[in-house]
């Protein structure tokens, strides 16, 4: 097996990997790999980008994973020679820009939704929605999941930012894990229906005053109060 054959091989295996690891499937990437050969669609793929083939990319970038990109596997040694220079240098200089996006996107995650899901390892879908996920590795996709079966508004207070606010607010809230994450196996797995529920940050601060946190039973009745 040449080289080329085993560029297209590293170009499916990292086809496989987006998909178990961030939930993306890019098939239309895999029929064009099987259809003209990893070589001929990466050099393809080097021009500018298409608005399907930028929805992938965003999807690496919002969940960390630069390294799964195209570029990322041109530019392995045991590759290179099969890229002009002014290829590897696009794909250098886009490797950089993916890896600076990739930072600025975790690091408004953690400003908007601290303490909540981050990108992770698998999401599947069914009746009952779930991801296995851990401490260091979560799951925008159960977010999406959780607040598309409870609603935008705070499970505590009631509050809907896009209701109080206006168009800024839409479709701004937190995530509560039920159950925290700190008293979890360092994997397991999350119901987004059950285990999560959607919390305005003032209240998801005060859950997690306490030690044990409150429950959103507990402080909707001090609310009451």
């Amino acid at each position: 097996m040449g080289v080329e054959d085993d560029f297209t091989n590293a170009l499916i295996d990292a086809y496989r990997r987006s998909g178990e690891e961030t939930g993306y499937w890019a098939r239309r990437f895999l029929a064009a790999v099987r259809r003209h050969g990893g070589l001929s669609t990466a050099k393809r793929m080097l021009k500018p980008r298409t608005a399907g083939q930028r929805a992938g990319l965003d999807t690496l970038l919002e969940a960390g994973r630069p390294d799964l990109t195209i570029e990322a596997i041109i530019l392995r040694p045991e590759y290179r020679g099969l890229f002009t220079e002014a290829e590897l240098a696009t794909a250098e200089q886009r490797l950089g820009d993916y890896a600076r996006q990739s930072d600025r996107i975790r690091s408004e995650r953690e400003r908007l939704y601290p303490d909540e899901l981050e990108p992770g390892l698998q999401y599947t879908e069914g009746a009952r929605k779930s991801v296995r996920v851990n401490a260091a590795e979560r799951n925008p996709r159960a977010r999406r999941a959780c607040i598309a079966n409870h609603g935008h508004a705070c499970s505590v207070c009631g509050l809907d930012f896009g209701q109080r606010y206006g168009e800024v607010g839409v479709g701004f809230i937190h995530v509560h894990h039920v159950k925290p994450l700190s008293l979890t196996d360092r994997e397991y797995t999350v119901d987004p229906v059950n285990d999560l529920r959607p919390v305005c940050p003032n209240c998801h601060a005060m859950l997690h005053r306490t030690e044990p946190v409150l429950t959103i039973e507990q402080l909707r009745e001090r609310l009451r109060d």
